[in-house]
């Protein structure tokens, strides 16, 4: 079995209220076990918890982070190594995914791509550098 953690911890790991927790489990967000009278929650769990709490600080509407996680769970497998090396961002319209340098929309679906300037000016250098072993970057070249 694997490990769960107690409503008081998650509450404090997550900042998500007693009344939030409760309407998340009713409408299926999450699903923790109840042992005794206490819901024990699992990782997977404290992270989409943490996720929900962040993303709805940041302006992103509960429909539109539904719509994303339910997209994240059709596209990730159920493991916990999935979700952990996700970094999700919010305008507060949309809901933004980097896995592992793929970017996409988690509730359009959507795919991105990363254009980085500063990578391109730091090869030109590299590459003029080893060109031009004496010449000094920093003066300038007449045209």
């Amino acid at each position: 079995m694997e490990n769960t953690y107690p409503t008081g911890l998650v509450r404090k790991l997550t900042q998500a209220t007693e009344n939030q927790l409760k309407y998340w489990v009713r409408i299926g967000i999450i699903s923790p076990v109840k042992i005794g009278k206490t819901f024990h929650y699992s990782f997977r769990d404290i992270i989409k918890l943490r996720m929900i709490v962040r993303l709805k600080q940041n302006g992103l509407s509960f429909q539109r982070l539904k719509l994303g996680l339910n997209n994240l769970s059709n596209l990730l497998p159920e493991s916990d190594n999935s979700l952990t090396r996700l970094v999700i961002y919010t305008d507060g319209v949309d809901m933004l995914v980097n896995e592992k340098g793929r970017y996409f929309s988690a509730t359009t679906m959507q795919r991105f791509f990363r254009f980085d300037t500063e990578e391109i000016e730091n090869e030109i250098t590299e590459l003029f550098q080893k060109d031009n072993p004496a010449r000094d970057l920093s003066m300038p070249i007449n045209l």
